[in-house]
């Protein structure tokens, strides 16, 4: 499993492209000429990428950062067990 650190700045340079994508849409949809039906599309588009990407860093880093007390883990794929009886 990669660290944080190697995520976070895969994920930094994916936000940075995304944002560029986005302003460049956003200038060309300014322009008179332009297909602004096709541009605001993909403007929406990269807004959910955008979006999408925040959330799953947030969700790695939750993961990553949370305590463990033992009960539940990832690595063994192990739960508490409990008598369906009692």
């Amino acid at each position: 499993m990669a660290r944080l650190q190697e995520l976070a700045e895969d994920y930094m340079d994916a936000a940075i492209r995304l944002r560029a994508a986005l302003d460049e849409t956003r200038a060309a949809m300014e322009d008179e000429g332009a297909d602004r039906r096709a541009l605001e599309g993909r403007a929406r588009l990269l807004e959910g990428m955008l979006r999408e990407m925040r959330e799953l860093r947030r969700l790695t880093e939750g993961y990553y950062i949370r305590p463990r007390d033992g009960t539940y883990t990832a690595a063994f794929w192990q739960a508490p067990r409990r008598d369906s009886l009692e």
